[in-house]
């Protein structure tokens, strides 16, 4: 039987980093194809949720903190920094859209990152938060099938 101290650390790790959670849950407990897939489901769409409901919190908090700390000068106005990074993102959100940034969510933008992007460009939390969960699930089953099946997707 799993202890909550052990359940935990691991559920909110794969909330927020999946690419790593999944795996790591799969190592620590050997759990069955079907139990990885719901644990790592649960866990991804409790990270989604979290980020998507507070999300317009995080950013008012960014912002009195920006202000507090770092108020902008008066004399001149300064011009929005675009990083290599910032323009990737905004590249990847004007050419596939909320579809395509939901997809590459959970693995490689890491959840927090792509919930946070999603909430920036796209106003409608509950169509966020089901197109985030959806791809939560999906690759919750396929990395769920790796673990389990690595023949099926060795050539």
């Amino acid at each position: 039987m799993l202890s909550l101290f052990k359940v935990i650390p691991l559920f909110l790790l794969t909330s927020v980093k999946f690419l790593v959670g999944v795996p790591a849950a799969y190592a620590a407990w050997q759990m069955n194809f079907w139990e990885l897939s719901l644990f790592s489901s649960v866990a991804g769409i409790f990270g989604v949720a979290v980020f998507v409901f507070l999300s317009d919190w995080l950013f008012k908090l960014w912002d009195n903190f920006r202000m507090r700390y770092f108020p902008p000068k008066a004399e001149k106005k300064k011009r929005k920094v675009f990083t290599k990074r910032n323009r990737r993102y905004v590249s990847l959100v004007k050419k596939y859209g909320l579809p395509g940034l939901a997809f590459l969510t959970p693995t490689l933008l890491s959840i927090p990152v792509g919930t946070i992007l999603a909430r920036r460009f796209f106003p409608n939390r509950n169509l966020v938060f089901i197109y985030l969960s959806c791809s939560v699930i999906l690759w919750a089953f396929t990395m769920s099938a790796i673990l389990h099946f690595p023949s099926l997707f060795q050539s």
